[in-house]
């Protein structure tokens, strides 16, 4: 079956035939940009998508509530409904499904260094004042281009993670009430790095992950009372494994709603009507 797609106010840099949606169509359907498409997705950066006549796909890995009005389906961090498939954003990024595989923890683990912070936006003053408060415990290094304290810009985000036993992986901007499961690719990445998350941000974030596998702020009364708990699992080498040996998902596995076949379940109903 041939279908005639196009994209419309993606990021700069975006590729219409090498990207999640296109890949997963050309899996089942014969695809093709077109001009005059029947289908368009659609995302943020731009109001091109009001010059099309055709059924509209939203998309975004920001907080902000699809546009339902005037979009026919989203895809985005939203509560799942029969119009919008609650999609996080890590789940565009390489080894997500990678998570649910063994973990391969070492002893020497606890040897590593204490904590970073990789951080670029520095508008979220949540996530600064908690830099600056962890900081008074042990030096936290941050390798990004906000409060850099390490003389270099870390180029290999992964890697440098991979070099310490906690990252701090606050959201920007996951403290409106209402959006809970706004949850980025922040802890995830910590945790392909297998370096320990420290995560404020979607409340509901225990349905993505094990909160037993990482820190998680809504389980603390305070963040003072999450720094103790965080300085108890860096003087507990035990306690440390233990927790560093949890698997990242609830009950070790991937989420129904995250998983593959769901996904494209839901896309692929959009074209078959």
């Amino acid at each position: 079956m041939e279908i005639n797609i196009n994209f419309s106010d993606f990021w700069p840099g975006f590729d219409k035939e090498d990207n999640y949606f296109y890949n997963l169509l050309k899996e089942r359907f014969e695809v093709k940009i077109s001009d005059n498409p029947d289908y368009l997705f659609f995302s943020i950066f731009g109001n091109n998508h009001s010059q099309y006549n055709c059924t509209k796909i939203f998309y975004t890995g920001e907080n902000i509530e699809p546009p339902l009005g005037y979009a026919d389906y989203a895809f985005s961090f939203d509560e799942p409904n029969e119009k919008n498939y609650r999609l996080p954003h890590y789940l565009l990024y390489d080894g997500y499904y990678e998570l649910a595989n063994e973990k391969k923890i070492e002893e020497n683990m606890v040897d590593r260094k204490f904590c970073n912070f990789v951080v670029s936006n520095g508008n979220c003053a949540e996530r600064n004042n908690f830099f600056q408060k962890l900081s008074k415990y042990k030096k936290v290094d941050s390798g990004g281009r906000h409060m850099n304290n390490i003389g270099y810009l870390v180029d290999d985000k992964r890697k440098f993670q991979s070099e310490y036993k906690f990252s701090i992986t606050y959201e920007n901007n996951a403290y409106r009430p209402g959006h809970p499961w706004y949850i980025t690719e922040k802890p995830f990445e910590s945790m392909i790095s297998n370096s320990i998350p420290i995560y404020r941000g979607g409340s509901r974030i225990n349905e993505d992950f094990n909160t037993k596998s990482f820190i998680n702020f809504h389980d603390f009364k305070s963040e003072d009372e999450m720094i103790e708990y965080i300085i108890y699992l860096d003087n507990n080498n035990k306690e440390y494994l233990n927790v560093l040996n949890q698997p990242w998902f609830p009950n070790n596995e991937i989420p129904e709603n995250n998983k593959l076949e769901n996904i494209k379940k839901f896309l692929y109903n959009i074209f078959d009507k």
